[in-house]
């Protein structure tokens, strides 16, 4: 009697066709994001939310502070998503900290929404340290680090264009 795992390990076109798909998938734009975006999924404190916004080589860097039971925060991430999806070529980058504490719903509404850049979850630290009295608040950072604008509340997608595109040609 032969066995599926004795025949595929012993036919090499049959591992080829199999293996081949699954090792350019692997390589591929589309599961390196993922793996990116899924290795972000974690809890977070001030210290290391400073670092990776010291340590970012983006031209413009956006801090999205935000939870799944706020309801204005819901509306604003396909924002986030689409400005994203725009600017990153022009070296956007944005940071979500979701201040949500079941982590199964963060990841949910990440996946639901489709977002593509990082989101971590942070903890009480990290409100103190930025000052985070509601969300959804979001800060916007130039190419050195300065911190250029602060939003509390909703922000649409064209002041967002606006702000960017200005921070942009200032460079």
């Amino acid at each position: 009697m032969i066995r599926f795992s004795d025949f595929f390990i012993n036919n090499h076109y049959l591992r080829l066709l199999i293996l081949t798909p699954i090792a350019a998938f692997c390589l591929s734009s589309v599961f390196q994001e993922y793996l990116l975006f899924a290795n972000t999924i974690e809890a977070v404190d001030a210290g290391f939310l400073e670092s990776e916004i010291t340590n970012s080589k983006s031209e413009v860097l956006i801090v999205d502070f935000w939870a799944t039971y706020c309801a204005p925060c819901t509306k604003q991430a396909p924002v986030f998503s689409n400005i994203y999806a725009k600017y990153k070529p022009k070296e956007l980058s944005i940071i979500g900290v979701s201040f949500d504490f079941d982590k199964d719903k963060a990841v949910k509404f990440v996946n639901k929404l489709g977002i593509k850049y990082p989101v971590y979850l942070g903890n009480e630290d990290v409100s103190f340290h930025y000052d985070i009295r509601s969300i959804p608040t979001t800060l916007i950072y130039d190419s050195d680090r300065k911190l250029v604008q602060t939003h509390v509340g909703l922000v649409g997608e064209d002041e967002l264009s606006q702000i960017i595109e200005g921070l942009l040609k200032d460079k």
